[in-house]
């Protein structure tokens, strides 16, 4: 654990079989967290960190419906199904949604929304590129 900006900060071995990666959880206030599970979906070894996070950073490479088309497993990532379902199984209430392929980069945000509403309960963010989200 180290202490960052009067935070501390976990940071956890995600298991890539790719390279040596790292994820995060910051204490927030109020005992609430934030996590990231770094480039790769949070495997099971990690969702302790996940488990009830106010905020969870997720890669969702691409849709659940176009996983054929862009080959997200084979690429070590996730689907936006893959990653809803499991944020919506760990007791997630923010989901934020990074790492996505830009194909279709002018409706991804309400693509990736109306394919995550159907696995996730919590508020959902698809954030462009520069955009600020508060956390």
């Amino acid at each position: 654990m180290r202490r960052i900006n009067e935070r501390n900060v976990t940071f956890f071995d995600i298991r890539s079989t790719k390279a040596k990666q790292f994820g995060f959880c910051m204490e927030l206030d109020g005992g609430e967290k934030l996590t990231c599970c770094g480039d790769e979906p949070c495997s099971p070894c990690c969702e302790k960190y996940a488990k009830d996070s106010k905020w969870l950073l997720h890669e969702a490479y691409c849709l659940y419906s176009e996983a054929a088309r862009f080959s997200p497993y084979e690429k070590h990532h996730s689907t936006v199904k893959d990653a809803c379902e499991r944020a919506e199984r760990l007791g997630v209430k923010n989901l934020l949604l990074y790492h996505t392929e830009d194909k279709n980069i002018l409706n991804r945000k309400k693509l990736y929304k109306e394919e995550g509403r159907k696995y996730y309960s919590g508020n959902l963010y698809v954030p462009d590129d520069l955009e600020t989200v508060e956390l």
